[in-house]
């Protein structure tokens, strides 16, 4: 293997280490236990219609509470998290969801930060291997000379009290 090969393994190491983990963190979801754990999950991401950025989990308004009895009877019923969340959006507009749903225009939301990071990146690795393949600046002997005849000032100007 030549030698440049072997500078990319470390790269490709954790370039692969870093897929798996992303990977494993997208597709791995735990459910919550029991089921105000699951109202809890859920009525974090709803806003309560009344209250100022509050999510429902958050606020002690009526209408917060009637929602997360109205979560627990949904979940009760069988319905999904995402049918829930479906409902309440033809309830009350895509203004009652806390997180955006990822479609659309809400979707650079979600995509603009990956690409900022990949551009970063990018940006980082062209610019160490332009740090690599330049070449040291040339010395001249004129820049020798300039060199040697302020150590010689220095070194007269130490020696005088």
């Amino acid at each position: 293997m030549s030698p440049s090969g072997r500078s990319w393994l470390p790269w490709l190491a954790m370039a692969s280490v870093l897929v798996v983990a992303l990977a494993v963190g997208a597709t791995r979801t735990r459910e919550p236990d029991t089921l105000q754990d699951r109202v809890t999950a859920i009525a974090k991401t709803v806003k309560c219609p009344t209250c100022r950025g509050e999510s429902v989990a958050d606020s002690n308004a009526p209408i917060s509470k009637e929602i997360r009895r109205d979560i627990a009877a949904r979940l009760e019923q069988g319905q999904s998290p995402g049918e829930i969340r479906a409902a309440y959006v033809t309830q009350w507009g895509d203004e009652i969801l806390l997180t955006p749903s990822g479609r659309g225009v809400s979707g650079l939301v979600w995509a603009i930060p990956v690409v900022a990071v990949v551009l970063a990146g990018a940006g980082l690795v062209v610019v160490f291997r332009r740090w690599r393949s330049s070449s040291p600046p040339q010395v001249s002997d004129a820049d020798r000379e300039l060199v040697e005849q302020a150590r010689a000032a220095r070194a007269a100007s130490e020696e005088q009290p």
